[in-house]
């Protein structure tokens, strides 16, 4: 089943005219949910199987916390941007050529304590550039699947490289 969803995943990103490239990224996050709140590090590592593009990116990322428990918990996500522009009003803030591209996603994710959460975030102040992307102030929602309640969290800054 693996090998077929590689395939699949190669296929996909040869049909967009792409080549896939990898990356990580880093965050401090800031959570509120039903089982309590936290804030710490994320790190990820991300599968971008369109490459520049970032259209269906995959992450794996961690939550530390710099508490213990320092594990938070993993979580595996979806994301791609809604629209991308290359002449946007944020120009100014930037030296080199970046595109905006707001961000939509939607994951899963496993918290200590057995708990399991459906998140989906917007990154509306997201900006790509060839081997980077900057997300700033970008909110998410989180349902808890055990408590059956919902929650909320923050991005402030979320800085991804991709080789």
């Amino acid at each position: 089943m693996k090998k077929i969803l590689i395939v699949i995943i190669l296929f996909l990103s040869m049909a967009l005219g792409a080549s896939p490239t990898v990356g990580y990224s880093l965050a401090p996050v800031g959570v509120s949910l039903p089982s309590g709140n936290y804030g710490g590090l994320n790190a990820a590592f991300i599968f971008a199987p369109a490459g520049e593009k970032h259209f269906a990116d995959i992450t794996l990322s961690v939550e530390l916390a710099p508490t213990h428990p320092y594990f938070e918990g993993v979580m595996l996500s979806l994301s791609t941007p809604l629209f991308r522009f290359l002449d946007h009003p944020f120009n100014w803030a930037f030296s080199n050529p970046t595109m905006w591209a707001p961000v939509v996603s939607a994951g899963v994710q496993y918290r200590i304590g057995n708990e399991w959460n459906a998140r989906i975030g917007l990154s509306p102040l997201s900006f790509q550039s060839v081997n980077f992307v900057y997300e700033l102030i970008s909110p998410f929602a989180s349902y808890s699947i055990t408590a059956k309640d919902w929650g909320w969290g923050i991005y402030i800054f979320r800085f991804s490289y991709f080789m």
